[in-house]
């Protein structure tokens, strides 16, 4: 039987619109499900408190500005909770702090604190955004502006945002602390007496840094290349890649891959992992007292007549030169290699 073509016709244009009314109710669906995860996850949340903000995606705005001169500063410390802080170089005579936000509330702004011996802190407040379909635009951030090579100090947290800048701004015989719960952390181009650097849950990525490190990851890789100074670098189950090392210093893996390239050799060096592999590169014209001992893996050198092992080859010490230096290496379940 021969169905007429308007009724064909019908039929589509039917199927069509409860396609549409199927989709707008899946989008209103999908819409209401995080609307209701947010909240749920805010009131499963005791330990928090402060604003709270819902976003539809979108971009943040500039909402607050901050200028410190810099004859009243030497030390800066800021502190936030969720929000991506970048730093970057300025030619101005002050410091200045700009926060994109969600919130047009005074309310979500940071205060500013004025302390003994020229050190401000601006604490951030204690809102959190929710965004929900954020495909398009910028999220929230806090930029700083530092003159080059203007502070004493810089210490930035944020419990679960990242740290990014390349830029000079502490004094050189200045510290810097960075620390991030669950973001990454990157820098570049520091010249300093100390820097600290800590990261819960992320990366961590450092360029061009002089000055006595201490880096540490809970479970996040940690990369470095070109620095100077005295390094102690930890990863819980991360691994460690450090390149371009001039000094000296320590590495330690719970379940991660250590490797270490180095340029010179000032001190002692000293590499651990638990359930990795070891790497270490080092100058040829070095004289030192080498140790190296496995769990379950293999030593290899390219100093192999200057060693003696054990019965069961997993244990080699020795001395290559002069010893001026003392290198030891620990591999609980990995292999170790050492080229120079």
């Amino acid at each position: 039987m021969m169905i007429p073509y308007m009724t064909l016709q019908k039929g589509r244009v039917r199927q069509m619109k409860n396609n549409k009314v199927a989709l707008l109710l899946g989008a209103a669906g999908v819409m209401a499900s995080a609307l209701l995860i947010s909240v749920m996850s805010v009131k499963n949340a005791p330990h928090r408190t402060g604003m709270v903000v819902f976003a539809l995606g979108g971009k943040a705005q500039l909402r607050n500005t901050i200028e410190i001169p810099i004859e009243e500063l030497d030390s800066l410390v800021m502190e936030y909770g969720s929000k991506n802080i970048k730093v970057y170089l300025t030619q101005d005579d002050h410091v200045t702090v700009k926060e994109y936000l969600y919130s047009d509330s005074p309310k979500a702004t940071a205060s500013v604190s004025y302390m003994e011996n020229k050190e401000v802190v601006v604490t951030g407040t204690k809102m959190h955004s929710f965004v929900i379909f954020g495909f398009w635009g910028e999220g929230e951030r806090i930029e700083v502006y530092v003159p080059e090579g203007s502070l004493a100090k810089l210490s930035l947290e944020t419990r679960s945002g990242n740290i990014t800048s390349e830029a000079s701004c502490v004094r050189e015989e200045g510290s810097l602390l960075l620390k991030a719960g669950s973001g990454n952390i990157k820098w570049s181009n520091v010249t300093a007496g100390s820097v600290f650097v800590e990261a819960g849950s992320g990366n961590v990525k450092l360029e061009n840094i002089q000055g006595n490190l201490r880096v540490e990851t809970g479970s996040g890789n940690i990369t470095g290349n070109q620095i100077s100074g005295k390094v102690r670098a930890q990863a819980g189950s991360g691994n460690i890649t450090l390149k371009g090392i001039s000094g000296s210093g320590s590495a330690q893996a719970g379940s991660g891959n250590v490797r270490l390239e180095t340029n010179e050799v000032t001190g002692d060096i000293d590499l651990t992992t638990g359930s990795g592999n070891i790497y270490l590169e080092l100058p040829r014209e070095l004289e030192f007292y080498f140790q190296a001992e496995t769990g379950s893996g293999n030593i290899s050198t390219d100093f192999e007549d200057a060693l003696s092992y054990n019965n069961r080859g997993n244990r080699a010490e020795g001395e290559v030169g002069e010893a001026q230096v003392d290198i030891q290496v620990h591999a609980n379940s990995g292999n170790v290699r050492v080229a120079n």
